[in-house]
Order: structure tokens, then C-alpha cells, then sequence
């Protein structure tokens, strides 16, 4: 079979160059991030891994039976080469499910054995993408994801061992520091991730330890001080407060946006192997104040490609099965300002980064990145047509049936936008901070133009795509209309900004 050209690191030199021109940062400004260049993903990155150990793939194997160690390797991707990286297997079904197959699930840790990064980075992980047929799951819900929450970044890359082609994998970004430190302006607080078992939030106890040595959580910050108070106090007020002191008292321990974002977005996109569901796949993070973050973790299932006896189309918002054993999901239904807060969540991601016609500007956009290098991999685990047919439409086997990434979007956003209509009170609109208030720009269609009306201030206008690609930007004067002319046939995104608002508005251009 042709190969497709493999895109190596001279485009992320490049785009390295790019991000670094133009001198010495001034005070004050954003310091460059040279990992940046790593999720670029208007490319496939090519990697090549050479290991020292002729047994790698059975010490890679006994590793992960055991959760043992990383296995060295050297490390190309055709210009930088690393001659001592940590190589393990990483995944849960992931891994099993790959069976035989040598696409397993990579971890990549850069400073195992020698203070290094590559391109800022110390850890990259790579997802075989098994029980997707769109190869697009992952990298399409982490892109929306990002618009609401803490999440990592990715792309696409293959990986060949030696010189042989493993293949295409999504590569996603570490939940560790120097991620934090991209969306908390200080990043000190404990980061717990949550065990493959399943992580529910139960109260066990009064004593660290009882979590700590659980095997439930595992703290990946600060882990010499090794202090899980905060946590413990949170699971305390989470699992043993009254609904009133909940009710009242949540800011001090847990994050409302956040977390009502978070168990939107499991339910949006039908992410059940997630705290919503099997409980497993997240993170918290604790900021050094105290409250408490949720962050998402590895989305391959994501689009209803885990049932495991979820209605993945017809699953309702409130009904849920299981919040007998999930505190933080019980709780937040349970108190009514958070419950219309998280229905509102729900609302505004349909309507807008979630909508079925985002979803296929993604689709439209990514699909043909990753076409050659899907038909290039003989280990992927469905055919070339399968991964065409599930872009938009439900793909079939003997395993069951796979909804495809269109037709999945339809129809629960459909369902969806039913419930929250039947659940939120008539007029609600939505929770608004001090910044996000008052002053608005109304818009008016004027024959094959928008008109933005007179604002009583100066304001910025940033013009996006639906799935958020900047087309553009705008000053408007106050007191004085403004036409927008030649915008992109479809869903155009304005975000208009003034000193004292914040206002966004989506614009059917159709």
C-alpha cells in the first residue's frame, strides 16, 4: 500500500520559529509555548522509537500487568532525536481490547531517565483509537471540551517501531503541571486522578490515608507533602453536609461553573465512561484557595461509544441510574440553582460549540488530515469504509452498532434541547457574572449583510467559526453602527467585548 508522507519535525520547527519571532517578550507579556508547536493538527506528527531491549514488547507487557516501570528507548521524529525516553503501555480496555494487535495505547515520558523535554513537554500519551471508527472521537471532544473546561490538548501522529508503521494514533496532551499552569494563574494545588476501577467520591473516612491507600485516587502533584486534607474535607462536606448547607456553602469546596460544566459535557456528548458512568477517566483538581475542578480524561468513548447499559440517544438529564453512588452528581441535581446552572450548560452546548453543525465543521476540517494515514494503517482495528461511513452514519459489525459522529449529534442534541425546554423554568437565562452583564450590541440582517447596532462603548469583535477557528476581528466605536460583510456561508460566532460586558452571538449566515 502507498504510505502517505509522513510530516516530520521540520513543520514544527517551523511553527516553533513562528511562535518565537519577534524578540525578547516584554514585561508582562505571555511567555512562548513551545508545546504548542506539538498540538498543531493541521498535520500528522511522526514519531520512531528504537528500543534497547530486543524483548521490549513482553517487558512492556509485564509492565503493565504490574503497573510497573517505563522501558528506554531512543526517540525520533527525523530531526530531534532523544536517546533515552521511558516507553510504557498505558490504557485499561484500551489495552485489552487491542488483543494481539500491536496497536497498544503508548505513554511517552521524555524525563524518565534524563532531565529533558521535547518541545516543553515531559509526557505525551498516544490512544489507539479502538471502538472509533471516525478516528475523531477523541480530538473533536477535547476540542470542545476546551471551550468550557480545563482540557488537554491533541492531534494526530503515527508511530513506527524501527522502521516499521505501528499507526495512526491521537496524541493528547499530560494532565500534569505544565498543563495546570495553562489554565490556573497559579498551579500549587494537589492534581488527583481517578482510578481505573472507579473513582465515586464516597466518604471513607476522616483519614487521608483511607484514600490515599485505596487505590482509588491517585495524587499527582505535591506528592511529597503527600497532604490530602483538602480533599478529605471535601468529600466530608460532599457526602455528609445537609441540602441546605450544600446549597448554600458550595463555593467554598467545590467549583459550580466547572463542575456543572463538566457533568453537562458527559452528557452532551453521551461520555459515560467517565464520573458520570463507570466512574473512571477524570480528574480533580484542588486550587490552593480550596475549591474543588473536574477535569476530563480520555474521550475515546465519547459520541455514545460506551453503552454498558446506558441509553446513549434517549439517557434523561435529571432520571440518572446511578446517583445513589455519585455524590458530586446527587448533589448537584439536588440543589436547584446548581441543577437549572447545569441544565443551562447543557443548553448552551447544543446550541452552540456542541451543535451537530460544529461537530461537522470539525469533521469537515480534520477528516482529510487523517484520511491517507487511516488507509495507511493495516493495524487499525476497522477498515478504511467503516471509518468513511462512521463520519456521519452508524457502522455496524458483529460487535454491535457504532454511532456515527453525525448522526449521534442529531439525534441526542435533539433529545436533549426537548428536556431542557420541559426543565428549565420559562424565561431562565442562564446564570451571568458582573462581567458578562448589562450593555448589549443588537444585529439585524440587512439584505446580504449584518448590521451590528450602536454600542454606548467601544468594543472588540472577534469573528470565529463554529467550531472556533478565528476569521477575524473588529473595532467597533461607540455610538456608531457596524455592517459585516463578506462572512463564510454557515454558523458564524461573535464574541464582542467591552469594558463592561461580555457579549456572544451566533449568527445563521445559511
Amino acid at each position: 500500500m502507498h504510505q502517505p508522507r509522513l510530516v516530520r519535525s521540520r513543520v514544527m520547527n517551523m511553527v516553533f520559529l513562528l511562535l518565537t519571532m519577534g524578540g525578547t517578550a516584554s514585561a508582562g507579556s505571555l511567555a512562548v509555548d513551545s508545546s504548542q508547536a506539538l498540538h498543531c493538527d493541521t498535520l500528522v506528527h511522526a514519531y520512531t522509537l528504537q528500543f534497547y531491549d530486543t524483548a521490549w514488547k513482553a517487558t512492556l507487557e509485564a509492565n503493565w500487568l504490574v503497573d510497573g516501570g517505563y522501558v528506554p528507548a531512543r526517540f525520533t521524529d527525523g530531526t530531534t532525536t532523544l536517546d533515552s525516553v521511558g516507553v510504557r503501555y498505558k490504557g485499561n480496555s484500551s489495552y485489552t481490547l487491542a488483543g494481539n494487535s500491536p496497536k497498544k495505547p503508548f505513554k511517552i515520558k521524555f524525563n524518565a531517565f534524563r532531565t529533558q523535554t521535547y518541545y516543553g513537554a515531559k509526557v505525551l500519551n498516544f490512544s489507539n483509537v479502538i471502538g472509533d471508527p471516525s478516528f475523531l472521537r477523541e480530538k473533536i471532544s477535547y476540542d470542545i471540551a476546551s471551550r468550557f473546561l480545563p482540557s488537554p490538548r491533541s492531534s494526530f501522529a503515527t508511530l513506527s517501531v524501527d522502521t516499521r508503521l505501528v499507526g495512526l494514533y491521537t496524541q493528547v496532551e499530560d494532565v500534569d503541571k505544565t498543563m495546570l499552569k495553562r489554565w490556573y494563574a497559579t498551579a500549587t494545588g494537589n492534581l488527583y486522578k481517578a482510578g481505573d476501577d472507579g473513582a465515586s467520591l464516597a466518604w471513607l473516612g476522616a483519614t487521608g490515608t483511607l484514600y490515599s491507600d485505596s487505590g482509588t485516587y491517585e495524587l499527582k502533584t505535591n506528592e511529597t507533602a503527600n497532604d490530602w486534607t483538602g480533599f478529605v474535607n471535601f468529600a466530608d462536606f460532599l457526602n455528609n453536609a445537609s441540602d441546605s448547607v450544600f446549597c448554600a456553602d458550595h463555593p467554598k469546596f467545590l467549583d459550580a461553573d466547572n463542575v456543572t460544566k463538566e457533568l453537562a459535557f458527559n452528557m452532551v456528548f453521551s461520555n459515560f465512561d467517565s464520573y458520570t458512568g463507570s466512574g473512571r477517566n477524570y480528574y480533580l483538581y484542588q486550587t490552593a484557595t480550596g475549591p474543588m475542578h473536574i477535569l476530563p480524561w480520555d474521550l475515546n468513548l465519547s459520541f455514545g461509544a460506551y453503552g454498558n447499559g446506558w441509553d446513549v440517544i434517549n439517557q434523561d438529564l435529571l432520571t440518572v441510574s446511578n446517583l445513589a453512588d455519585r455524590p458530586l452528581n446527587r448533589r448537584v441535581l439536588g440543589c436547584l440553582p446548581l441543577r437549572y446552572r447545569y441544565l443551562d450548560r447543557v443548553r448552551t452546548m447544543i446550541l452552540g460549540a456542541a451543535s451537530t453543525d460544529s461537530v461537522n465543521a470539525h469533521v469537515a476540517r480534520l477528516a482529510p488530515v487523517i484520511r491517507p494515514f487511516v488507509a495507511a494503517d493495516s493495524n487499525k482495528f476497522y477498515s478504511t469504509a467503516a471509518f468513511e461511513t462512521n463520519l456521519t452514519a452508524n457502522f455496524r459489525n458483529t460487535s454491535g452498532v457504532i454511532l456515527g459522529l453525525e448522526a449521534f449529534s442529531k439525534a441526542r442534541n435533539a433529545k436533549l434541547l426537548a428536556q431542557v425546554d420541559a426543565y428549565l423554568p420559562a424565561g431562565y437565562v442562564g446564570v451571568k457574572s458582573a462581567s458578562h452583564a448589562s450593555k448589549t450590541v443588537k444585529v439585524r440582517r440587512q439584505g446580504g449583510a449584518f448590521v451590528l447596532g450602536a454600542a454606548l462603548e467601544d468594543a472588540h469583535v472577534l469573528v470565529a467559526t463554529i467550531d472556533g477557528r478565528k476569521l477575524g476581528e473588529l473595532r467597533l466605536q461607540a455610538g456608531r453602527e457596524s455592517t459585516l460583510a463578506s462572512l463564510p456561508h454557515g454558523i458564524v460566532v461573535l464574541k464582542i467585548r467591552t469594558a463592561s460586558a461580555i457579549q456572544t452571538l451566533v449568527l445563521n449566515n445559511l
